[in-house]
């Protein structure tokens, strides 16, 4: 049983499914269904309302039709019963029979007996409309006083009861009803199909330029399309259609001119872009020993300073040794001749500990700028990452320039805060002080007899993981114009006069790419320049240079 239920639900389902897929792939099935159904609705509509007015009326009229009835009845059947005539009753009920709506009377004396029946009535009964009126004892005259209540009334004897029934009135109510609904019906189905008609007479064309789009849309553009002699909107659709037809082969032979250009285009393009890679290659290794150069240069005029430097030092102390050599001599001379006196010997041993502790001063200060020249050259050359200092690795890289601005009035102004300890590539760093620090003294402070100021600060940020360091200057300034393009490789406002145009390029790359910062620059003509960089305290791993990094730990 439950199965046979679940079939028939999904039987049925099934249909409204295949109804509703009907009324969305046609348009003719939804035009006729957006209009016959509200037209069914509302002769439905029409039939119900007619029922139920009508069934309204035909009750009311009944019963005021049984009402007037026992009200004539009463006074007449009122006597019979008070003189126990049952004949006389039965004949004033008698002619009731004839009524069509008639069922039955029952006059009922006052104790609750029947004093007479006529005709099939009884409460049980349904469809029923019951009257009933009291009978009262005739006043003196021998005239009925009438219903209880009215003026003059006597004693109440009994009750008349008046059966009618409704089944004559709803007969001709159903016949109304079916009337109705045929005539809608009739007028339903005309509309439908007038309505088809009209729409079929749409629909049909629309239908094949719809299948003659749907074959365009394939490709299929040497396609016949149906001809429409109409000057209506399906006419013009079909021309319409036609015309797009022809601009569809057209534009379908242009795309295909332009796809055996693209195949030329696209060999020239493989062609030039085998060429230009292999240029870019060229480009990429010769910047690569531009970059190499300029570090190179750098680390030179680096070298040739600490020399100069070192020079003092160490011709310091080979003029103590020589002197010192000299002295030696002297008194090996005076102790082979024998001639060694106390004075003597406190006096060259005097000698001899001036000259020791202006050798071994000279010698350590010596030690000391090649052991700084060979910490900054080893990070400024390698990749090496470790932890550092910021303001250690920032003086070393001052003092070991200082000797190349040594002529210069330009003054550098060291403001770092102790304590700001990096894990970060210290070389890479160096290369971008000493960047910036020859790009001021080289356009900022062309003119060799100004004076002014290079200043290095640093602030470690709020977070406590980032550290901002300002590298500026009071020169020259930068031209509005030149802003945008200062760190563009190659770009130099001395090309040809001995800037290679990579200097602040360089900056840039290392900044943002190894070092994990931003950078940014201020200028104005005559107040000068201002490079700002935030950098991480930490920066970020990264496989160019932790696929060979050791991390080195700084001294405590």
């Amino acid at each position: 049983m439950q199965g046979s239920s679940a079939r028939g639900a999904s039987a049925v389902s099934g249909a409204f499914a295949r109804i509703g897929a009907a009324f969305s792939e046609s348009l003719m099935m939804r035009t006729v269904g957006m209009i016959c159904l509200p037209l069914l609705l509302a002769v439905g509509l029409a039939v119900v309302v007619a029922i139920s007015y009508s069934s309204r009326d035909a009750r009311t009229a009944l019963e005021a039709r049984a009402r007037q009835t026992v009200a004539l009845l009463a006074g007449g059947v009122g006597d019979a019963l008070w003189n126990v005539d049952r004949l006389a009753a039965q004949a004033m009920l008698r002619p009731l029979s004839d009524d069509p709506d008639f069922v039955g009377a029952i006059i009922v004396e006052s104790g609750g007996s029947v004093f007479l029946r006529l005709g099939d009535a009884g409460p049980s009964r349904h469809g029923l409309i019951v009257e009933q009126v009291s009978l009262i004892r005739p006043a003196a005259g021998g005239q009925a006083a009438g219903q209880a209540g009215e003026p003059g009334a006597g004693q109440r004897i009994g009750q008349l009861q008046l059966y009618l029934t409704t089944a004559r009135a709803e007969q001709i109510i159903n016949s109304r009803a079916w009337a109705i609904a045929w005539s809608g019906l009739g007028l339903l189905a005309a509309v439908c199909c007038l309505l088809a008609a009209i729409v079929r007479g749409v629909t049909l064309p629309i239908h094949r330029m719809t299948d003659c789009m749907a074959m365009l849309a394939a490709g299929r553009v040497d396609l016949e399309i149906p001809r429409i002699d109409r000057r209506d909107e399906v006419g013009r659709m079909a021309a319409a259609l036609g015309t797009l037809k022809q601009h569809a082969a057209e534009r379908l032979e242009f795309i295909e001119r332009q796809a055996r250009h693209m195949e030329v285009i696209e060999e020239i393009v493989a062609k030039r872009t085998e060429e230009l890679s292999a240029a870019l290659e060229t480009l990429k290794r010769a910047q690569n020993e531009l970059i190499r150069s300029e570090k190179l240069a750098a680390l030179g005029g680096m070298v040739a300073a600490i020399a100069h430097e070192i020079n003092t030092p160490i011709g310091s102390g080979l003029t103590v040794a020589t002197t010192l050599s000299e002295k030696v001599t002297e008194f090996q001379a005076i102790l082979e001749g024998k001639e060694l006196r106390r004075s003597v010997i406190r006096a060259y041993s005097g000698s001899f500990g001036t000259a020791s502790q202006l050798l071994v001063g000279n010698l350590l200060r010596a030690s000391e700028l090649i052991g700084r020249f060979k910490r900054v050259a080893v990070d400024q050359t390698g990749e090496l990452r470790r932890r550092f200092e910021l303001d250690v690795v920032c003086g070393e890289v001052v003092a070991m320039l200082r000797p190349t601005y040594r002529h210069s009035p330009v003054s550098i102004d060291l403001k770092l805060p102790a304590g700001v300890v990096m894990d970060s590539f210290p070389g890479a760093l160096g290369q971008v002080l000493t960047n910036l620090m020859t790009n001021a003294m080289i356009h900022g402070f062309a003119d060799a007899s100004v004076a002014g100021t290079i200043t290095i600060a640093a602030v470690l940020e709020e977070d406590g993981r980032h550290v901002a360091l300002t590298v500026a200057d009071d020169g020259a300034g930068i031209p509005v114009a030149v802003l945008p393009r200062i760190f563009d490789p190659f770009f130099s406002t001395k090309l040809g006069s001995g800037g290679s145009g990579l200097g602040l390029h360089i900056v840039y790359a290392i900044v943002m790419r190894v070092l994990g910062g931003v950078v940014a620059v201020e200028s104005q003509i005559g107040q000068g320049t201002r490079f700002s960089m935030v950098m991480p305290l930490v920066a970020p791993r990264q496989s160019g240079h932790d696929a060979a990094e050791e991390t080195v730990a700084m001294p405590s």
